[in-house]
């Protein structure tokens, strides 16, 4: 595997985690999530709901893994950093 394949999933997974991290600073500060999956997901799973956005993440990363093109992943990642850049503007506001 290429070395920066295998960097570009291992920031896939990261990204995936800091997300989970920051929807739950969010979910304590008293506001709610704006994806309308997770959102269902939250509803459905109650404190459970890290399991389905994991399972999302893993799945993502195994797609990633299959592709061949590392510039579409480089984007796949870049655009993974949203929610996450999304996440950290709300909780700067919210403080």
């Amino acid at each position: 595997m290429n070395w920066v394949k295998g960097l570009l999933l291992f920031f896939a997974l990261l990204l995936g985690y800091a997300d989970l991290a920051s929807t739950n600073v969010i979910l304590t500060l008293g506001l709610g999530e704006l994806n309308p999956f997770m959102h269902l997901a939250q509803t459905w799973f109650g404190v459970w709901w890290l399991v389905p956005k994991l399972g999302l993440t893993f799945v993502l990363t195994w797609l990633l893994w299959r592709s061949n093109n590392v510039y579409n992943i480089a984007l796949v990642v870049a655009f993974c950093c949203t929610p996450v850049l999304n996440n950290l503007v709300i909780i700067a506001g919210a403080n």
